[in-house]
């Protein structure tokens, strides 16, 4: 990771050099009469600055190894940084500061002058200005990897909220006006086939995560009002006396007592609705109550795929990929909603109940189980699955801080490492006993990565090796293009590139991938992250856009639409919205807070499931206003926007630390209200 107040193999630029007779000055420029200037030509190429005195302390105590290369290293960055020693056209990254290696070494014989410098054995100017000769004759070497003047204009390849937001409406206002084209209300909205133009018998209250997620990235009261009218829909028309949801029939309006349901879903988006809007408390408890009474085995603690709308089984079957990660993830936000601990035990209680039937040579789990016997009905695992089950992992530990669920997170955790890696990338499907099922690489890679990264902020020191092989996927798999084409991410390919399936789907690349970019962009200042993601953003929007909104896919290769995709896809709202940490960029050592859950805080809006676009909590956007308020910003360098600033609050006083599109953050923790030009 790059860090400030960094050079590149700094020890050669201290101070010691010809000054004091410790660095012989090359015969070429010695005998250049204007390559060694005096004492007084030396003092004017400086500002007037005082050196502050706990540079000169940092020099004696890393003479005396009291201190590390690194944090002596810091002190000659600020001299930089706050021109008290000028150095014209200097490499800089996008908060103007210096960047180097972490790990970087400062060769030893350079300690004693600065010891000696220390002692007032040389002068001041002389220390300055060999630090500046060293640099603009480049013998100190900055990092050699980064473009710094793509980092300067990092803003060019950001998402505009102008842009995320209208893209999204796009999709909700054609959900309402293909709703508005059949019938004369909007609540559910009825599943479409975009290709032959034909709705079905189905409907599905869509809108009520896609009008949460635009409230939450717009301010806009407008949109929690349909928010709850979707939600006062479901539990007047919709909820049966079991408290199982009914499935929408709009065209029929017939009710079938055994055709097969489930909460989950559902529980999530009305327990996310009552997370910004206390008067769907109760409503998400109902619902919450009737998946545990109905949905899960309490023999087993597993639950059931589906049952009847009288709670009878149906689908007898966990498959934690898909519905049984929805069933946790569902209880657990009901808790953070109800504060209910009945939710947060059972999700223990399954959690353990599904690790205890993992194989225990390999730690690795079964992605399917009859949740009456404990039988094995698929013995693999999908990459996705295994950050999916991570995820869960995570949620249930960030709300309790549990050592042994941790304890599950360090033994998955590792054997996702020994078993799913082949080098390159990911396998697709890994059996529960270590066999490789399927080596393919499927582009929905990004949610293990994005969940091995959360896991690395665990425990960097435990879990560096988890996060090195993720960081190297997505640069195999994302960043050079193997899984892309026509600038889509491509279903499924082999490790040649060569196509296993051929459909750009919104769910898989389009959902996740932002948070691992944001993440890598910030560790390594690349802005190849950035614009790459912002690329993929504009070709996804442009290809899979239709009169209504988006559809599911395309053909990646040929742009036609296929069978797999041709369907409306009134989810595209949030996945679309989510795009909105995409809107501004902090530097590397800058954290933004998006979501707080239990005493943790996370950088990035938490995403967990296969078709959710996540959720943040830390972040206030008005829209209309065009202001953001940030809770929580550590540590000084810079955040840079999309939009131009207009006036900064920090901790409620003003703040005019800001230059065009980039605000200067503050050491320490504070609240930032940050307000562009419209």
């Amino acid at each position: 990771m790059a860090y400030t107040y960094n050079l590149k193999f700094i020890g050669f630029f201290v101070f010691a050099f010809f000054l004091v007779g410790a660095l012989t000055i090359p015969q070429s420029f010695a005998q250049d009469p204007d390559a060694v200037p005096d004492a007084g030509q030396r003092a004017q190429a400086f500002a007037d600055d005082v050196i502050p005195s706990w540079i000169k302390n940092n020099a004696g105590w890393w003479a005396e190894n009291k201190i590390d290369d690194f944090t002596f290293a810091q002190g000659i960055g600020f001299l930089i940084k706050n021109k008290i020693i000028q150095i014209q056209d200097l490499p800089i990254t996008p908060d103007g500061e210096i960047a180097i290696e972490k790990d970087l070494v400062i060769p030893s014989w350079i300690k004693n002058n600065a010891g000696w410098w220390a002692e007032n054995s040389i002068s001041d100017s002389d220390f300055l200005y060999g630090i500046k000769f060293l640099v603009e004759n480049n013998i100190i070497q900055f990092q050699p990897d980064v473009d710094y003047e793509k980092t300067r204009n990092i803003e060019k390849h950001l998402l505009d909220w102008d842009t995320i937001v209208d893209d999204s409406k796009y999709a909700y206002d054609g959900s309402f006006r293909l709703q508005s084209k059949f019938f004369d209300y909007v609540d559910y909205t009825v599943k479409y086939d975009a290709a032959l133009n034909r709705p079905y018998d189905t409907s599905e209250p869509t809108l009520l995560g896609a009008s949460v997620w635009l409230y939450q990235i717009t301010g806009h009261e407008q949109f929690l009002r349909n928010a709850g009218h979707v939600a006062n829909v479901i539990e007047e028309s919709y909820l049966y006396d079991s408290g199982i949801i009914m499935k929408g029939r709009p065209f029929t309006k017939t009710v079938q007592i055994d055709e097969e349901r489930t909460n989950r879903e559902i529980l999530c988006d009305v327990a996310k609705l009552a997370l910004v809007d206390s008067n769907y408390v109760q409503l998400t408890k109902i619902l919450a109550d009737a998946f545990i009474e109905h949905e899960i085995n309490h023999k087993t603690q597993l639950f059931y795929a589906s049952v009847t709308l009288e709670g009878e089984p149906i689908n007898r079957f966990m498959d934690m990929s898909y519905d049984g990660s929805v069933g946790l993830e569902s209880l657990l936000l009901a808790y953070e909603v109800t504060s209910d601990t009945t939710y947060l035990d059972q999700v223990k209680r399954t959690i353990f109940a599904y690790w205890d039937l993992r194989d225990r040579e390999t730690n690795l789990i079964p992605s399917k189980i009859n949740a009456d016997t404990g039988s094995v009905e698929d013995s693999f695992t999908e990459q996705y699955g295994a950050g999916i089950f991570l995820k869960v992992l995570l949620h249930y530990y960030y709300l309790t801080e549990d050592e042994d669920v941790y304890n599950i997170i360090e033994d998955y955790t590792d054997a996702i490492v020994n078993y799913f890696w082949d080098g390159k990338t990911w396998n697709y499907r890994v059996d529960y006993d270590g066999t490789i099922r399927s080596d393919i690489i499927e582009s929905n890679y990004g949610k293990l990565d994005d969940a091995l990264f959360l896991v690395y902020d665990l425990d960097p020191t435990r879990f560096q090796k988890a996060y090195e092989l993720a960081k190297s996927d997505y640069d195999f798999s994302f960043q050079d293009k193997i899984t892309m084409t026509n600038g889509l991410a491509i279903h499924a390919v082999k490790d040649d590139g060569s196509p296993a399936s051929h459909e750009s789907m919104m769910t898989y690349a389009f959902i996740i991938n932002q948070n691992p970019a944001v993440r890598l962009y910030q560790d390594t200042m690349n802005p190849e992250y950035i614009a790459d993601m912002k690329d993929f953003y504009e070709k996804v929007v442009f290809h899979h856009k239709r009169e209504y909104g988006y559809i599911w896919g395309i053909d990646a290769y040929t742009l036609e639409d296929t069978p797999l995709g041709a369907n409306l896809n009134q989810r595209a709202i949030g996945m679309i919205g989510n795009k909105i940490n995409l809107s501004f960029i902090p530097s590397d050592n800058v954290k933004i807070v998006w979501t707080k859950i239990g005493n943790f805080d996370i950088t990035e809006p938490f995403i967990v499931l296969f078709n959710e676009p996540g959720r943040f909590n830390a972040i206030n956007f008005d829209y209309i206003e065009k202001s953001i308020f940030f809770e929580t910003i550590e540590n000084e360098g810079t955040v840079t926007f999309s939009g131009e600033i207009k006036s900064v609050l920090v901790d409620g006083q003003n703040y005019s630390n800001f230059n065009e599109k980039t605000l200067n953050t503050l050491e320490g923790k504070h609240n930032y209200k940050v307000t562009l030009i419209d």
